[in-house]
């Protein structure tokens, strides 16, 4: 076995244990997410906007990926600062606050899925619609 070939497996190896941990680290963010969403923590150290921010923080390189080619409107740092200013402004009207966490989670869940770590749907004949 040639010296470059254990390199680049080795290289392959931590790369998949990164990723891994990294689907590991959200997993646990989301499942935090949603006990503070149900307990009406919405703001605030270890609320729910702040594990939002925890989430986009983790996810932020996909970001940067998926937005290289995207038009300002439709890059995904441009939408969560705008939900983030509009969580600014209604952050003592819980109704509008909780809908405007529910937005960010939907756009946040939607980058995970676009960089390949979250949801991925199979189909059972193999097909793919």
């Amino acid at each position: 076995m040639s010296d470059t070939y254990v390199e680049n497996n080795d290289d392959m190896t931590s790369e998949f244990n990164e990723a891994q941990n990294q689907i590991l680290r959200l997993g646990n963010q989301w499942n935090n997410f949603s006990e503070a969403i149900l307990s009406g923590n919405f703001l605030g150290a270890k609320g729910a906007n702040w594990i939002l921010d925890n989430i986009f923080g983790e996810l932020s390189p996909d970001a940067e990926k998926e937005d290289k080619n995207s038009k300002e409107e439709q890059k995904y740092s441009t939408k969560i600062k705008k939900i983030d200013e509009l969580i600014s402004n209604y952050k003592h009207n819980t109704i509008k606050l909780y809908k405007l966490l529910r937005f960010k989670e939907k756009i946040l869940r939607r980058l995970q899925n676009d960089a390949g770590k979250g949801a991925r749907y199979s189909y059972a004949d193999g097909d793919l619609m």
